[in-house]
């Protein structure tokens, strides 16, 4: 049975040793209280997670053990990612990404240069180092996401 739920602290252990295992930052104790997990039978297998700046966020730490990998379950994961900044009221979501760009665009997140991200997310850890310029910055409306899901016959 699979279950996306927030994590909590006790769950800090096991997303760094996901994000470890595909090579993303284990930065993230500031930002547990907006992640979320996927349990598959009890047992975590994905992450992700969001830094909030006002109205906006940074999608971050989007991760899936890579025996359950090309199952759907991150498509799965960023969807219930981009309906929880929606309940937080945030307005556009960004992403850096260096291998996954494709994975986001059918999504419907949008290649931006690295400068247009909103101003707000200039102050994260993400902007000013994690991620290396040579990463892709993408960016997603998320009421205009919502309305092209709803408007599709």
């Amino acid at each position: 049975m699979i279950f996306i739920r927030k994590a909590s602290p006790a769950d800090i252990p096991r997303i760094k040793e996901i994000l470890l295992k595909v090579n993303l930052s284990t930065d993230i104790e500031d930002y547990i209280d907006n992640f979320m997990v996927m349990e598959i039978d009890g047992s975590i297998v994905a992450t992700a997670g969001l830094e909030v700046y006002q109205d906006t966020a940074i999608l971050r730490s989007v991760a899936v053990m890579p025996e359950f990998q090309h199952q759907n379950l991150g498509d799965g994961l960023v969807r219930a990612m981009i309906n929880f900044a929606d309940r937080r009221n945030i307005r556009k979501l960004f992403l850096f990404t260096q291998t996954a760009r494709g994975f986001f665009e059918k999504i419907g997140f949008k290649p931006i240069s690295r400068e247009s991200i909103d101003e707000k997310c200039k102050a994260s850890k993400q902007y000013r180092g994690i991620c290396p310029v040579s990463s892709s910055v993408m960016e997603l409306d998320v009421k205009e996401f919502f309305n092209n899901i709803h408007c599709r016959p």
